[in-house]
């Protein structure tokens, strides 16, 4: 690809998968507020002895509307649907196909990364799932799935961040 960070992006079919998560409206300088909803939602699985199925993963619905905001989902996928409360949702990550590569390196420089995969994919001509409403440009499917431990890699040059973009279904262009 000619990215230092990033490896060969590839499409795989995935099924649909459960998780729980928290919602938040958040801006860049909030961002120690995002990472924090990991330990929270570990927390809340834990006290119901609930075990996560995966990586814990944000999802992004908007990516930084007119005042920098971000509408997203820290989430941490279950082996099943779960009840949940006012503050933690229950909702799935969509079955379907997806371009996916791994982003390697510091988590600042993911941006680099998702750029980079955007871009395969239109070279590629495939159809991601998102839309337009109004000024802002929605995603049903854009994940960060962050497989590196920090607890066992605290060196944030050296962790692993999976990115996925769900496409379009045939049937649905």
């Amino acid at each position: 690809m000619g990215q230092k960070y990033i490896s060969e992006p590839f499409v795989e079919e995935r099924a649909e998968q459960p998780y729980v998560g928290i919602p938040i409206v958040a801006g860049l300088s909030e961002w120690d507020e995002v990472n924090g909803l990991v330990g929270e939602l570990f927390d809340w699985l834990k006290k119901r002895g609930i075990k996560p199925a995966g990586a814990p993963f944000f999802r992004y619905w908007c990516m930084g509307d007119s005042e920098g905001k971000y509408k997203m989902e820290v989430g941490v996928p279950v082996k099943r649907m779960v009840s949940v409360d006012e503050r933690v949702v229950a909702s799935y990550i969509p079955g379907g196909s997806y371009v996916r590569a791994l982003h390697k390196g510091h988590p600042d420089e993911l941006e680099k990364s998702l750029d980079a995969l955007e871009q395969w994919a239109l070279l590629e001509g495939l159809d991601i799932d998102k839309r337009w409403e109004g000024e802002d440009e929605i995603w049903n499917g854009r994940f960060e799935f962050y497989v590196t431990d920090p607890e066992t890699e605290p060196d944030l040059n050296k962790w692993a961040i999976e990115i996925a973009f769900l496409l379009m279904r045939d049937d649905a262009a």
